[in-house]
């Protein structure tokens, strides 16, 4: 049986064919094999979260940053209480600050804590929050557990902050989700 020309044509396109197909499988081959020892490097799907050393520090300011929670006026709230957040309403944060040291509650020490922070006295913010947290269960725990972890993210202390946003996450509140997202972003090394 002999080759016709016009079949020689398509031999040479199939064998043309397999040769590039030989040549990828062997490529991919290959960076499959070479990913598998390099894992943790940032090449395959199961890789190591990167140590927090690594953290330049304008990754921990973007981290760190959060828009002011919103504040839903209640009837019921003292006028004090009213009239400093009016000025937190209008972001006026620095005005806010006299007004809620004045208050004893944890509602106003929640609302100070996030104005300090705001204002980048980060210290002070971070030592209100903790205040509410340690007071106990209560209807501002979870949220100030979570921005006292966006605190100790911005004092670059991400071991307190992953402690913080744990406890956020396994709360099933409604930060859970964002702590979680937060938390991956930061976790350290067991």
């Amino acid at each position: 049986m002999r080759i016709q020309p016009q079949d020689r044509f398509w031999i040479g396109i199939y064998g043309f064919t397999a040769c590039i197909m030989c040549v990828a499988i062997g490529v991919f081959t290959w960076l499959a094999h070479e990913s598998r020892q390099e894992a943790g490097m940032g090449r395959t799907a199961n890789a190591k979260p990167r140590p927090v050393d690594n953290i330049p520090d304008e990754r921990y300011e973007l981290l760190a940053a959060f828009p002011a929670p919103v504040y839903v006026p209640v009837a019921s709230d003292p006028v004090p209480f009213s009239k400093a957040m009016q000025h937190y309403a209008h972001a006026d944060y620095s005005g806010a600050i006299p007004k809620l040291r004045a208050i004893n509650s944890a509602e106003a020490r929640f609302y100070l804590g996030i104005c300090l922070l705001l204002t980048n006295q980060r210290i002070s913010g971070i030592e209100e929050l903790r205040s509410v947290t340690q007071s106990g269960d209560g209807p501002y725990l979870e949220r100030a557990r979570f921005y006292l972890a966006k605190g100790l993210i911005a004092e670059h202390d991400a071991k307190r902050a992953q402690e913080q946003l744990e406890k956020v996450a396994t709360g099933h509140g409604d930060l859970e989700k964002e702590a979680r997202i937060l938390l991956s972003q930061i976790r350290t090394n067991p």
